[in-house]
């Protein structure tokens, strides 16, 4: 009795399958405002469907994460982060297309530029309004934060002597300031980093005496917020540090 039943059952949605198709069919070919239908019944919708579902499988399978306009993958990944307060900075590398026409690169150049072909720079005058001794940036190209316990005694000579002679700065990193990099004579941004390497007082906490100090013989501090080096991935450093 079940066999019968079940026999009964699948007859009957079968036949009610054919007649489905039979009705899209007919549908199909009477219908006079799509023409891929009227020449390809009841198979024509799969077209309608894979465009539909293409949106989809070219966001996850198929586009990069700075392919889709207006708001690719990359941006809506940063809004995300920044909505869950997870922080929008990413340290190492970048999805951005270097070899597209148009974007900004830097790369080394062959031979100097003439003298009487250069372009002045126009320099930057930070704490005009708050600052007895303002400094003036001259260049917008300086050498980064590398601490002296990362690098050697005479590499941090030579970027001090090469930073003079470019006109440009040099940041301490937080690993804190040595003689080496005066020894150049440029100007020198000290860097205060979550340890406070260098300004510490005998408590550790944060020494007003050890920054006056240094305030007359480096042009400026920079406070760290945020870290590229951190293990796993760069970012902003949390409030508490």
């Amino acid at each position: 009795m079940k066999d019968v039943l079940s026999y009964g059952l699948g007859t009957l949605v079968g036949f009610g399958l054919v007649l489905g198709v039979l009705f899209i069919f007919i549908q199909d070919i009477t219908q006079k405002k799509h023409g891929v239908l009227r020449n390809y019944p009841v198979i024509g919708h799969l077209r309608y469907w894979f465009e539909e579902l293409g949106e989809y499988f070219r966001q996850y399978f198929f586009s990069g994460d700075r392919d889709e306009m207006p708001f690719n993958r990359a941006t809506r990944g940063w809004v995300y982060r920044l909505a869950k307060n997870e922080g929008g900075t990413i340290g190492f590398g970048s999805t951005y297309d270097l070899h597209d026409p148009g974007a900004l690169i830097f790369v080394n150049h062959p031979f100097p530029v003439l003298d009487e072909d250069r372009l002045p720079t126009p320099s930057l005058l930070l704490g005009e309004n708050y600052c007895r001794q303002p400094f003036e940036a001259k260049s917008i190209i300086n050498i980064s934060g590398m601490s002296f316990g990362a690098i050697s005694a005479p590499a941090v000579r030579a970027l001090s002597r090469g930073a003079h002679t470019a006109g440009c700065w040099m940041d301490t990193g937080e690993g804190g300031l040595s003689p080496y990099h005066l020894e150049g004579g440029c100007d020198v941004i000290y860097q205060i980093g979550t340890a406070k390497y260098g300004v510490r007082d005998a408590h550790g906490g944060l020494s007003e005496e050890r920054l006056v100090e240094l305030g007359r013989v480096v042009k400026a501090f920079e406070i760290k917020l945020s870290q590229g080096a951190k293990p796993g991935k760069g970012g902003v450093l949390p409030g508490a540090r």
